[in-house]
């Protein structure tokens, strides 16, 4: 029997074959056929309590959901089946006469299991908004909010372009927090291909409504992103949106059923940062529930990370891809940090800060190859840029910069680092002390506090403190 099928034919015919011979092997004789009061009575007690004939029904379940799936959903349903009767099957004692058998079983549920899934993946994943100009952040989008709705708002909130997508693993941060005295802190690597100061500022400040908003922000990234001399291409994918366009008529994305704020008359200043423009916006159009549709699957993980394997070797890397040094960079050309992506960026941080959410921005490492005299003499000016606004106390800075230079190893590229560069990342991360990482721990009650409260319940209560931006790294 064979189970490396490809088409769906295919699939739910092997499907079907596998459950057929499991239930030819599975009884002395042939099921009754009819549905007489008299043979349902006679065989429910044995579907009932034995393991073995419950879990040839699922099994006979998932391949006749099978042969009718088109949907993820649907295709859900058939790996549901199949991981049942893999579940009931393995509940059958050890010295049962048919142990040997149903283990054999057993595999081949599994590889149908498998099949099951990949159909459903094949599918593509439900947008959880309208299409904002990009699979991947549509992607990113959907897996956020389905994060959210299994885990709660991350504690921390990783942000930027694919340099931090793939930059800074999560779940390793997760782990060297706990080591660092930090347990039980969740992460979540919400980063997007050709993110730029304004996509992120676009995203934090106006599509992610407060339900979904984290508990510390990590900006990960590097000077492109703020250089605003050149075209923002992904920016104005986003503006050209049928998703733009929702956020514009007041939507955001949340876990609630329906989420809008107030529609605003004309574009807010921080709004005519990110977009660009300083034209008013056009008056909201009448909405309807669209079918928002799917987007293609990634390797992007439940975290939101995606693992690159590769390991950046220049005598290999450059048979394959040209070298194109600083003066001819077009991501440098002109090179400019004052201008939009500044505006956009100094709205986000303002955000924040009303938010009271700190904000930790990670100069990510580049490769000696990568860092000839001129991008070196760029990122000399971005440094000066992000250290000033860190004696600001606008944000916390890690600077990486020149971490790994020469270490090729843990990157992908030349200008991204590879999944081991990304676990040293948050390695290096989770050990610096001047970040103000969230706390697990519960807050105890002031008795002066409570005894104030008792004996004037009336008496206004004091002011709290103001919202403080986190401690600068000087």
């Amino acid at each position: 029997m064979t189970y490396l099928l490809t088409s769906r034919g295919g699939l739910t015919a092997s499907l079907m074959l596998g459950v057929l011979l499991t239930c030819c092997a599975g009884r002395s004789s042939p099921l009754p056929t009819s549905t007489s009061p008299t043979n349902a009575a006679i065989a429910a007690p044995m579907a009932g309590s034995d393991p073995w004939h419950q879990a040839v029904g699922e099994a006979s379940q998932a391949a006749q959901l099978a042969a009718t799936a088109t949907t993820a959903a649907q295709w859900h349903q058939v790996a549901g089946s199949w991981g049942r009767a893999i579940a009931l099957i393995q509940d059958l004692p050890t010295d049962d006469p048919r142990q040997v058998f149903s283990q054999r079983k057993a595999r081949e549920y599994q590889r149908n299991l498998y099949l099951a899934q990949q159909q459903a993946a094949q599918q593509g994943l439900p947008r959880a908004f309208p299409a904002l100009g990009s699979d991947v952040l549509d992607e990113q989008v959907s897996l956020y909010r389905a994060y959210v709705a299994a885990q709660g708002p991350p504690d921390v909130l990783i942000v930027g372009s694919s340099r931090a997508l793939q930059g800074v693993d999560p779940q390793v941060l997760q782990q060297a927090l706990a080591v660092q005295g930090h347990p039980g802190l969740r992460v979540y690597n919400f980063s997007v291909n050709g993110a730029t100061a304004q996509v992120v500022s676009f995203l934090t400040r106006q599509l992610l409504a407060p339900d979904l908003h984290p508990r510390l922000v990590i900006w990960a990234e590097g000077s492109r992103a703020f250089n605003s001399g050149r075209f923002d291409r992904t920016f104005a994918e986003i503006l050209a949106s049928p998703g733009y366009a929702a956020v514009r008529d007041g939507a955001a994305l949340t876990l609630q059923a329906r989420e809008k704020s107030p529609a605003p008359a004309t574009l807010t200043e921080a709004t005519r940062a990110d977009s660009g423009s300083d034209a008013e916006a056009t008056a909201p159009a009448e909405t309807s529930e669209p079918e928002h549709g799917t987007v293609p699957p990634s390797p992007i993980n439940a975290q939101g990370f995606l693992a690159v394997n590769d390991q950046f070797n220049p005598g290999v890397y450059y048979r394959s891809f040209p070298r194109v040094r600083g003066v001819y960079d077009n991501a440098y050309r002109p090179f400019r940090l004052e201008g939009v992506q500044t505006v956009s960026f100094d709205a986000l941080t303002q955000f924040l800060r009303s938010e009271n959410i700190p904000l930790v921005f990670v100069n990510l490492p580049l490769s000696s190859d990568y860092l000839d005299g001129v991008r070196l003499g760029y990122e000399r000016q971005f440094q000066r840029f992000l250290q000033d606004r860190a004696n600001q106390g606008t944000l916390t800075l890690v600077d990486l910069l020149e971490e790994w230079r020469w270490q090729s190893h843990l990157f992908a590229d030349p200008s991204h680092v590879n999944r081991y560069g990304a676990r040293e990342v948050a390695r290096l991360i989770a050990a610096d002390p001047r970040i103000p990482w969230p706390s697990n721990a519960p807050q105890a009650p002031d008795p002066a506090v409570d005894e104030a409260t008792n004996a004037e319940p009336d008496a206004a209560p004091e002011a709290g403190p103001t919202n403080s931006a986190p401690e600068a790294d000087g």
